[in-house]
């Protein structure tokens, strides 16, 4: 495990203790009770401050095994076990709709086999977790499924699902390109395509998870 994914780890589990979106290096530095510039030296060196890590881990009764091994505490025996930690934005309403406004931002971990992700194809740094309400895009995305959206994956493509961000709301979409103006389309063809200007993309949807 190179320093720079132990300080991945550590600024994922921050940001859940914090409630902050973005953990800086020098966060990390005052939670390990070093020095920033200290820190930002052995980063560059891939020479981690263990002994603080593990002091940072005691204190949160956090298993060892699962941070520097990906290992459940109590499945030891798994050896080739590989657990993450995700964010589930259980405050965050992803709209299929009519579009969702979220004022305040919440998060809770969410503990998932690494090798879900690989099959979706979604990096685990950038990937989270957001329920979707609303049945436009059902078949595809049914309502109040688990989406997991990869914030690494920006860039347009046509057979894309996106997480996209509007004055309107956060909608779960595809975006169509028609007469140089941008669309949002849903799945469910009960439902007509949105004109859109001012828009940010948070993410691409690479898996859905629902219930049966």
């Amino acid at each position: 495990m190179t320093y720079i994914q132990i300080i991945e780890k550590l600024r994922v589990i921050l940001s859940i203790e914090l409630h902050k979106d973005i953990v800086y290096d020098s966060d990390i530095a005052v939670a390990l009770g070093i020095d920033y510039d200290v820190l930002r030296k052995q980063k560059s060196r891939n020479s981690p401050h263990y002994y603080e890590i593990m002091q940072f881990l005691a204190k949160r009764n956090i298993s060892i095994n699962w941070f520097f091994f990906n290992q459940l505490p109590e499945s030891l025996i798994e050896s080739t076990s590989n657990y993450i930690l995700l964010k589930y934005r259980h405050s965050v309403i992803g709209s299929a709709g009519a579009g969702a406004h979220n004022s305040e931002i919440e998060y809770s971990p969410m503990i998932l086999d690494k090798q879900l992700l690989n099959y979706i194809n979604s990096n685990y740094t950038y990937t989270e977790i957001v329920k979707v309400f609303g049945d436009s895009m059902e078949p595809s995305i049914p309502n109040e499924s688990l989406v997991f959206i990869d914030k690494n994956m920006i860039d347009l493509k046509s057979t894309g699902v996106y997480a996209i961000n509007t004055n309107e709301g956060l909608f779960i979409k595809r975006i169509k390109i028609k007469d140089d103006q941008l669309y949002m389309e849903s799945d469910n063809k009960e439902y007509i395509d949105i004109e859109i200007d001012d828009f940010e993309i948070v993410g691409e949807v690479k898996g859905v998870f629902y219930k049966l």
